[in-house]
């Protein structure tokens, strides 16, 4: 059953990541490199789709500094609250998932939640600070490159 699921959603990722996209506001086209702390200390990186309005998918690749994982490659959905929260550039706030497969000795699937926040510098660069708790994640800093 636990294979089952780890294809179905690796499925669903691959489909939702090589459909329909198109770019509106400032959700699409960003790729987000990150530092994340904690015992789960890494770097990743993350490039955005939007697929509906204040809705993206990205695929995403984690390498981890130490410990029992190598290397993490999967996908991740985020919403942004911006225009529920009336809130106008230069801020961001979102909330999301992401799920990876995972190569090393520890986990072998990851699946975590997250909320994150954005503050643009520029039209093409901003600062962001990410906050979640699942089966690897950890908080990080991060910056923002706007295409």
């Amino acid at each position: 059953m636990k294979s089952k699921f780890k294809v179905v959603l690796a499925a669903a990722l691959f489909l939702a990541l090589s459909g329909y996209s198109y770019a509106q506001e400032n959700y699409g086209g960003a790729l987000n490199t990150f530092l994340k702390f904690g015992n789960n200390s890494s770097i990743s990186a993350n490039y955005e789709f939007e697929v509906a309005p204040s809705l993206t998918v990205s695929p995403e690749a984690r390498i981890w500094f130490s410990g029992d994982n190598n290397l993490a490659i999967g996908g991740r959905a985020d919403y942004y609250f911006d225009s529920l929260l009336g809130l106008v550039e230069p801020w961001d706030i979102w909330a999301g998932i992401d799920a990876a497969f995972i190569t090393g000795d520890g986990d072998d699937f990851g699946l975590n939640a997250h909320l994150g926040v954005e503050y643009k510098i520029s039209d093409l660069i901003g600062i962001i600070a990410e906050f979640g708790g699942g089966t690897t994640t950890a908080g990080g800093i991060g910056v923002g490159f706007h295409f």
